[in-house]
């Protein structure tokens, strides 16, 4: 990406194994997104000021981890923007601007469902080093943009990457909150109309991040697709942008 990304995309792996085909090679889909918790016993189980103190210190704790520059102006769905670590290029169109960061290193948490039809390795298997990177979209045009739930479309792959689909990732959710991340952009509203559109105003932002398998100094090709929504949440085919770039991870 040294100049480019689209995105908030997440496959739940629901039932069987998706192939990935590599020049006679295949793969399979991403876990579901999963978060383990084990009860306490009775004799180690925490009073509830303690509890509540946890909970408060984690949550501060989550908080600061997201905390940005603030040089972002967040839409009013958008969850807080990070823009901390090493920010590796931007992609742009006509109308968005992507601002791709590299922002924390880590190691698998699980193995991915994702396997070579050849080898029948696991291509991120648990304790393999990940990347975690974050995209900032911004709209740089003077009208505003309405877009349904997915948003912009970005797909990151590794220049060489030879499987069809996309690259797996490690979906646990206290990965992600560790580096003050998130793999969905939107805040949850339980009074939001499902059909409204999501209002991206001119010079307003929102993020997202993404995992995958890491290896430094490697090649990343970004591409973008954006197809802005009228106010019924149609489609208007003559405003859709395209746009792509390459970025080199540290």
């Amino acid at each position: 990406m040294n100049t480019a990304k689209t995105t908030t995309l997440s496959a739940l792996a629901l039932a069987g194994l998706l192939a990935l085909t590599a020049c006679g090679g295949a793969a399979s889909p991403t876990a579901e997104k999963t978060s383990a918790s084990s009860p306490a016993s009775s004799s180690s189980a925490a009073s509830p000021d303690a509890s509540t103190s946890a909970s408060a210190s984690e949550g501060s704790a989550s908080e600061a981890a997201a905390a940005g520059s603030g040089k972002y102006k967040a839409a009013p769905w958008a969850k807080p923007i990070n823009d901390k670590g090493t920010k590796l290029g931007t992609i742009k169109s006509e109308s968005i601007s992507i601002d791709v960061y590299q922002v924390a290193t880590d190691v698998a948490s699980k193995d991915s469902n994702f396997l070579d039809k050849e080898t029948k390795k696991n291509l991120l298997p648990k304790g393999a080093p990940i990347v975690y990177m974050n995209y900032v979209v911004t709209n740089t045009s003077s009208e505003d943009l309405a877009f349904t739930i997915g948003l912009v479309s970005l797909d990151t792959k590794y220049a060489d990457w030879k499987y069809l689909g996309g690259m797996p990732s490690d979906s646990s959710s206290k990965q992600y909150e560790k580096h003050g991340l998130d793999d969905s952009a939107q805040k949850l509203d339980k009074d939001r109309d499902d059909k409204a559109p999501y209002i991206l105003a001119a010079g307003e932002s929102y993020n997202v991040a993404e995992n995958f398998a890491y290896t430094a100094g490697k090649e990343l090709l970004i591409k973008a697709r954006i197809s802005p929504r009228d106010a019924a949440g149609e489609r208007i085919d003559s405003k859709r942008e395209e746009a792509e770039g390459s970025v080199t991870l540290k």
